[in-house]
């Protein structure tokens, strides 16, 4: 993963602890079906910034290394050096993810519920420490008709959340980020997709 400063970090006063988080975050290992892509950064939002888009696909391999697109999302980390008083704190996690559900799934009224879950556990997992966490889970359906009424109806969960890391180490949200992503792509856990070893 490549991560350069964003473009408000461009002048020579970048604050030392957006470039230490900056460093950690080129540290991460997020999982591997996650494919990731610096964009620019929202501007306005804090002094500095950074933004990472993603990719979860099917079955990467070498010969094909961009399979179908199960979900995608965006993870920026804002920083204030004078910190926040929304944020309580001089850095914040902005996320969105989106991910077709399957249509079982998706008339469950608890799927937003269920999508928030997600944050939390890779969140715990990673040791991801934080505080302020809040987030929005909306579903869309999309359906066909006329011409087009052979179409299967589409349902989409996005999710859309922010909190303050309060731990000393960026990648690790990051990388729990790399999971709530992969949770919505339908993938298992890294430690159930990993061979059980023989005996």
């Amino acid at each position: 993963m490549t991560v350069t400063r964003a473009p408000h970090a461009a002048r020579a006063e970048v604050p030392a602890e957006f470039r230490r988080a900056l460093a950690e975050l080129r540290d991460a290992r997020p999982r591997p079906p996650v494919r990731l892509r610096e964009i620019p950064a929202p501007p306005g939002l804090a002094p500095h910034a950074v933004a990472l888009a993603a990719d979860v696909c099917e079955d990467v391999t070498a010969e094909d290394p961009a399979g179908p697109v199960l979900a995608t999302g965006r993870f920026v980390l804002l920083h204030d050096p004078a910190g926040s008083p929304q944020w309580r704190g001089r850095f914040r996690a902005v996320t969105y993810i989106r991910a077709s559900l399957e249509p079982d799934v998706a008339t469950d009224h608890l799927a937003g519920a269920v999508a928030w879950t997600w944050l939390v556990e890779a969140l715990e997992t990673r040791h991801a420490e934080h505080t302020e966490a809040g987030g929005v889970a909306t579903r869309q359906l999309a359906e066909s008709f006329g011409t087009l009424a052979g179409e299967p109806d589409v349902t989409d969960i996005e999710l859309r959340a922010s909190w303050t890391p309060s731990g000393r180490d960026l990648g690790a949200h990051l990388e729990a980020w790399s999971d709530m992503i992969c949770a919505f792509a339908g993938l298992p856990p890294e430690s159930a997709a990993l061979p059980h070893p023989t005996h």
